[in-house]
């Protein structure tokens, strides 16, 4: 059996590190080496409430550590480049947060990094390594729903408009569309199967902040396939998707954090409605850790790949133009 071998390094400390940092210690492939932050009392803290060896008062003394082997980067989205090349320079793997990058030019940027230094790189998007995920896309492609004509997908819960939040930094690369709409797009092109021709998409943006706070979008396919989509920060939780087929429906009212124990969805076929419970359920984020860590354990392609995430950042940006345009607009191939 393969022991604790890898050591994993978080660069911030900020929240969805503390959702991380539980799965890396819980995980039988990984071992919580270090942490670092701009403050080393606030990486110290972490580093106390989580279990790590080692905390770091900057990135980069994080990164100068020989013994750390994987490093997960949870920086505002304008850093994920920059800090993801110097930990592939320096021979780390990297799974870094959605979006990858602020850009399609700084995707490839870090694409070619890793396969110069033969480092992995993974996007972070959890529910992609859980098995209900998974579940609902055999049913899919078994044809048990027909062929998909419609595929709404909905993300939106409520922000403070009041307080300080990195979401709110246009220059952070805030907004609604990257920070939850990313996973909309992930989510519809993965079902499909393919990548959409043509988008739509618009957005409202705050009267205080110069983001979008609510997006919307149509992705457009071949063969008669629509997606539609909504980010918002400014309504009630509601994390949703519903996929429409010519013979039936799926419905999953927890698509991206799927429960623990007893995840399910339900399948409707005429009148008849089924819900269907994975058989193994798991926290995605201890199921992300485990197959990243696994992937370099054994050399084998992780669920997510890097042209996947080139393609979803090709989408993120036409629908961007076509906010700003009014127009709709072709997507570039990645």
């Amino acid at each position: 059996m393969i022991q604790k071998q890898l050591r994993w390094g978080i660069l911030g400390v900020g929240q969805i590190s503390e959702i991380l940092a539980p799965a890396i210690q819980s995980s039988r492939w990984a071992v919580p080496y270090a942490v670092s932050s701009r403050s080393q009392k606030k990486a110290k803290e972490f580093a106390e409430r989580h279990g790590f060896f080692k905390a770091h008062g900057s990135y980069q003394k994080l990164l100068d550590d020989p013994k750390v082997d994987v490093v997960y980067n949870s920086l505002p989205n304008w850093l994920h480049c920059e800090w993801t090349i110097k930990a592939l320079k320096l021979g780390k793997h990297v799974l870094c947060e959605k979006p990858l990058a602020n850009s399609l030019s700084e995707c490839k940027k870090m694409i070619k990094a890793s396969k110069m230094e033969k480092r992995l790189l993974v996007e972070a998007f959890a529910y992609r390594f859980h098995p209900q995920t998974m579940r609902i896309k055999s049913i899919i492609d078994s044809g048990k729903i027909g062929k998909i004509r419609i595929i709404r997908a909905f993300l939106g819960f409520p922000l403070n408009l009041g307080t300080s939040n990195i979401r709110f930094k246009d220059q952070a690369g805030g907004g609604a569309l990257m920070d939850i709409g990313c996973y909309a797009i992930n989510v519809i092109r993965y079902i499909v199967g393919a990548e959409p021709l043509r988008v739509y998409g618009h957005e409202l943006m705050g009267t205080k902040h110069p983001v979008d706070l609510t997006f919307g979008g149509i992705l457009a396919f071949s063969k008669e396939i629509l997606g539609v989509f909504s980010c918002t920060f400014l309504t009630v939780r509601d994390f949703q998707l519903e996929i429409i087929g010519s013979k039936g429906n799926i419905f999953v009212p927890s698509p991206w954090q799927p429960e623990s124990t007893h995840p399910s969805f339900t399948l409707q076929l005429g009148t008849k409605k089924q819900v269907i419970t994975s058989k193994r359920g798991g926290n995605v984020y201890c199921l992300q850790v485990d197959q990243f860590s696994r992937c370099i354990r054994e050399k084998v392609e992780p669920n997510l790949s890097l042209q996947d995430s080139l393609a979803n950042m090709a989408v993120i940006e036409a629908l961007q133009h076509s906010s700003k345009t009014g127009r709709e607009i072709k997507v570039i191939k990645s």
